[in-house]
């Protein structure tokens, strides 16, 4: 015999242990419950600031001077998208544009054309 009222909380709605957790959740807007208190809102998408030109050889630390960026960053964003590369690695040109469109910048393979 399991009657559902014998359990503890059955009333209470989804997520909430007590009734306390049942004030807290009325009193908050519910937009609040998921984030951390004092934490900063979520980035914004950059704009678009400007295209790159890179090869086929561009390294870790040459796109990071392209960017602005430190070459830490550059490597710790390659190692999110899965690529575990070093400064002095070259990338690949489709690992280049997801990091690049991260700073708000558009990469463009390099061909004999640009150099005229």
């Amino acid at each position: 015999m399991n009657f559902e009222h014998f359990e503890r909380g059955y009333l209470l709605p989804k997520g909430c242990k007590d009734l306390i957790d049942v004030i807290n959740l009325q009193a908050k807007p519910q937009a609040k419950i998921f984030s951390k208190p004092g934490a900063a809102p979520p980035k914004q998408v950059s704009s678009i600031k400007g295209e790159l030109l890179v090869s086929d050889s561009t390294t870790v630390k040459q796109l990071a001077a392209l960017l602005g960026q430190k070459p830490f960053e550059i490597v710790a964003d390659a190692m999110a998208l899965g690529i575990f590369a070093n400064v002095n690695q070259p990338l690949g040109f489709g690992v280049i544009c997801k990091i690049s469109a991260k700073y708000g910048y558009t990469a463009k393979r390099r061909t004999l054309l640009a150099w005229a």
